[in-house]
């Protein structure tokens, strides 16, 4: 994304939704499940107000560097090497985690529909779609994810809400799941399920009004705490053993349990359909904010070479696994032990190293006064 441009409170939030909603439509409310079963709905609920939590440390952070993003910290903090090595770090973490997405949705919609199609074929059509979108400028595809996000949400609440009549209630107990200690330590580290918090690093100099930026972090979070609880208890409810399943895109599956009779019949492809738009604003979404930064980091000035050669990056790391458990590796620890690291150790470590040279530097000169 680059610096001029500018975004309001409403496409801000759904800027940060995107990334949580498309991780919900792949894998991450079975990833949930996995690791503290029945009692994910509780799970859920506390490391909501965890991120809150942590969204308003990250606010508190902020407020000494207005119009400021976490690069612009770096340089404050350490010069250009910092710089060099955080903007670097974001850039990995945004290609290696839209690598491992976008193969694991064409592995996906491969194994429904595309059986015969090699999957080097499906993820050639979305890089050349992100490749497209990105020519367009940011200003035409925040836009258009503004547009697509509520559809996209609705589209979950609708398969919570169709499926009412499937749910026994009894999958929910016990209530704490595997313990206590699961549901509330170790479960803490499903706090890499708001990852999209990476996005509030970057977000004040994009703001219209930088004034909402508290108020743009934690709708955000509060929102996606919200739908990721609708979509952890449709499974949770219609799924006997969705713990133990092999099955990716769950919530696709839970779609096909829906019936209106026989006018209304295969409603999953309408949802995969609405489903396939939003991850593509979420891969270019991704893609523009790895070419801000490698940009304010490099001050490289031709923005297409950019675009082709990290389209090609972000093609070569996608077709690097060689079959699903590597997939599926690289799709949970790995990308969850990353996400907590980046999201929040690296840019918190940044912030506060920065607030306290801030003070240190004001009180130097109150003293020289």
């Amino acid at each position: 994304m680059s610096s001029d441009t500018k975004i309001g409170s409403v496409e801000s939030i759904f800027l940060i939704l995107t990334v949580m909603i498309n991780h919900i439509i792949l894998n991450l409310p079975k990833n949930i499940l996995e690791t503290t079963g029945s009692a994910s709905l509780l799970n859920i609920i506390f490391i909501t107000l965890v991120a809150l939590g942590i969204v308003y440390l990250l606010c508190k952070l902020f407020k000494r560097f207005p119009g400021l993003d976490i690069i612009d910290v770096s340089h404050f903090l350490g010069g250009k090497p910092l710089k060099y090595i955080i903007g670097i770090l974001f850039i990995l973490y945004f290609l290696i985690t839209s690598s491992i997405f976008l193969r694991s949705f064409c592995e996906s919609i491969k194994l429904i529909f595309f059986q015969r199609t090699p999957v080097f074929f499906l993820l050639v059509l979305f890089v050349i779609g992100i490749v497209y979108v990105n020519k367009l400028g940011n200003n035409s595809f925040i836009r258009a994810n503004t547009l697509i996000m509520p559809i996209v949400l609705i589209s979950i609440i609708l398969i919570f809400i169709f499926n009412l009549q499937n749910f026994t209630l009894e999958r929910m107990f016990p209530v704490f799941g595997k313990g206590i200690p699961t549901t509330f330590f170790s479960g803490i580290s499903n706090l890499f399920a708001f990852a999209g918090i990476a996005f509030l690093y970057f977000l004040p100099p994009s703001l219209t009004q930088p004034n909402q930026y508290r108020t743009v972090a934690f709708t955000s979070v509060i929102l996606s705490g919200i739908w990721l609880l609708f979509s952890v208890a449709t499974l949770l409810y219609i799924f006997p053993s969705v713990v133990t399943t092999d099955e990716s895109l769950p919530l696709y599956f839970a779609s096909r349990y829906i019936e209106f009779g026989r006018f209304f019949q295969r409603l999953d492809a309408i949802f995969l359909l609405i489903w396939i738009i939003s991850i593509t604003s979420y891969l270019s979404i991704m893609m523009s904010f790895s070419i801000h930064i490698f940009r304010k980091i490099t001050e490289f000035k031709y923005v297409y070479i950019i675009i082709y050669g990290f389209a090609i990056a972000l093609l070569v790391l996608s077709l690097l696994p060689q079959n699903m458990s590597q997939i599926y590796f690289l799709e949970y620890p790995v990308y969850k032990y990353y996400s907590l690291f980046i999201v929040f150790i690296v840019g918190f470590t940044i912030l506060i190293l920065a607030n306290l040279k801030h003070r240190k530097l004001k009180k130097g000169d109150a003293i020289i006064e």
